[in-house]
């Protein structure tokens, strides 16, 4: 059978988002594979922790949480449940608005946080900073901040 080509299906532009995916996911992988095996966690645990270790006295409302990471209320409240029953966080109330619950990252949480980061930079570096220019890497980091919404 002869496989016929379409315009539409063959637009490069398809082509190049799926790359960026692609490489996406790999890069994911590979950092979820060594986040488990050298510090026995997620890469969204990970991401998770960094946000708040790198947020204002290491504490987030929960939505804001789930809403930086793309989740739902009921998935950011599994993430939260999983990482305070680790005892990397611990809930807190605001002491504005009692309807809102916040996290905070536990003096655990900081440890395994900056031990995970140790080990993410030499993954980053190995698999991505050291394939790219740093012109490359600051016109990506451009080219993304574009794209956040």
């Amino acid at each position: 059978m002869v496989r016929t080509r379409s315009p539409i299906t063959d637009d490069p532009r398809i082509t190049d988002y799926g790359r960026f995916v692609e490489a996406q996911r790999h890069l994911n992988s590979v950092f979820d594979k060594s986040l488990r095996t050298q510090v026995g966690i997620s890469i969204v645990w990970y991401e998770a922790l960094i946000r708040l270790a790198r947020s204002e006295d290491r504490v987030l409302p929960i939505n804001e949480l789930g809403r930086a990471m793309n989740l739902t209320s009921g998935g950011a409240t599994r993430l939260v449940d999983r990482l305070e029953s680790a005892g990397y966080i611990e809930r807190t109330s605001c002491p504005t608005d009692r309807r809102v619950s916040w996290i905070r990252l536990t003096d655990a949480g900081t440890k395994i946080t900056e031990q995970a980061t140790r080990m993410h930079l030499a993954d980053l570096h190995e698999h991505f900073g050291s394939r790219l220019s740093e012109d490359e890497i600051a016109s990506l980091s451009h080219i993304m901040d574009r794209l956040r919404v």
